[in-house]
């Protein structure tokens, strides 16, 4: 806190003095913006008010902002790892709209225990952010959703959710899946596979994966699914699984891979260059997510996905919604789509 000559702090009204202002100007320029308000505040008041506050170190407590205001100017992004590319991208794209509207963004994971999970819901019920979106996973139940939702506009990611009180953003995984295991097939693929991991939200990729290559009249016996008890989300484990796939001879080795996330198919490619085989004439590799790491490997990765700016609309609605809380929720679609590039 700013300290005058005489020991006490600065006040709004010592920065109203020194500015030739009115304290409610000063109050307006160090709460910030807020819609539906007259701006009593032109450029010039605005500069003068904030150089007095510089002068005087002052420093606007944030708590009483947030009583007056009845807002945090925080968006909460809530995921189970926060640390995967496609929710890093995300991530991004939603810190960048929110700086747009003076806000801020605080990240809460609830990845690692059922009590982690309780403390998020009880940190947005009890208004740390003035809106939330949701990384889903089944771990994250509808339930909970829905009691967040009805204190804080809210968005969740997820197949599996219908809207009740929060927004559900889907994004067509499967079908797009179907796309890549049939453009698989008709690039001549004979012994596809599947790096999955054996977490159920993404069961149904794997799921859409296999029932195309059977439509088409592929035997299970030609289709292999590789996943393990841990989670394949490293590039070394990942890599270690695709070498172990790879090494054996070509007649019984896949020449077709389609990895959970871009991540493991990166991985896939390294271990194929580790073994000696070309990508993509011996051996296809596609994708899930559209990272930009997959666009600066040679040859550059086929994938499933979409451009992280198609994610805007529904994340403008989200925050329009802060101060439009009746607004309705509603499922949003935002498709992946087969993007072809070197590797399949």
């Amino acid at each position: 806190m700013a300290q005058q000559r005489n020991g006490r702090p600065s006040t709004q009204a010592d920065v109203a003095r020194l500015a030739g202002v009115s304290v409610a100007t000063v109050s307006y320029v160090a709460n910030g913006y807020r819609p539906g308000r007259k701006n009593p505040a032109t450029p010039e008041i605005t500069a003068r008010v904030t150089e007095a506050m510089r002068r005087l170190d002052y420093r606007p407590r944030r708590a009483g902002r947030v009583l007056a205001r009845n807002r945090t100017d925080l968006v909460a992004v809530v995921a189970y790892s926060p640390f995967n590319p496609w929710a890093t991208d995300l991530i991004t794209e939603i810190e960048e709209i929110a700086a747009e509207r003076g806000l801020g963004m605080i990240i809460l994971r609830y990845g690692h225990t059922e009590k982690a999970i309780e403390r998020v819901e009880s940190l947005l019920t009890d208004g740390i952010a003035d809106a939330a979106v949701i990384l889903g996973s089944k771990a994250f139940s509808t339930a909970r959703a829905q009691r967040i939702g009805s204190r804080v506009p809210t968005l969740i990611t997820g197949e599996w959710y219908r809207p009740r009180r929060f927004d559900v953003m889907i994004q067509h995984e499967a079908a797009a899946v179907r796309s890549a295991a049939e453009h698989l097939i008709r690039s001549g693929v004979r012994r596809p596979a599947y790096l999955a991991v054996p977490v159920g939200d993404l069961r149904h990729r794997t799921d859409a994966f296999v029932e195309t290559f059977r439509e088409h009249g592929f035997p299970d016996s030609a289709i292999t699914i590789v996943g393990r008890e841990h989670e394949l989300s490293g590039f070394l484990d990942s890599r270690r699984e695709a070498v172990e796939l790879l090494d054996q001879p070509a007649k019984r080795r896949p020449d077709a891979i389609m990895a959970h996330s871009d991540r493991a198919a990166i991985s896939a490619v390294w271990a194929a260059m580790q073994l000696g085989i070309s990508v993509p004439d011996q051996l296809k590799i596609i994708g899930n997510g559209n990272i930009l790491e997959g666009t600066e490997i040679t040859p550059a990765l086929t994938t499933i996905g979409t451009d992280t700016s198609a994610y805007r609309p529904m994340l403008e609605r989200l925050l329009d919604r802060i101060e439009a809380p009746e607004t309705p929720a509603r499922t949003i679609a935002v498709p992946w789509r087969l993007i072809i590039r070197g590797t399949a």
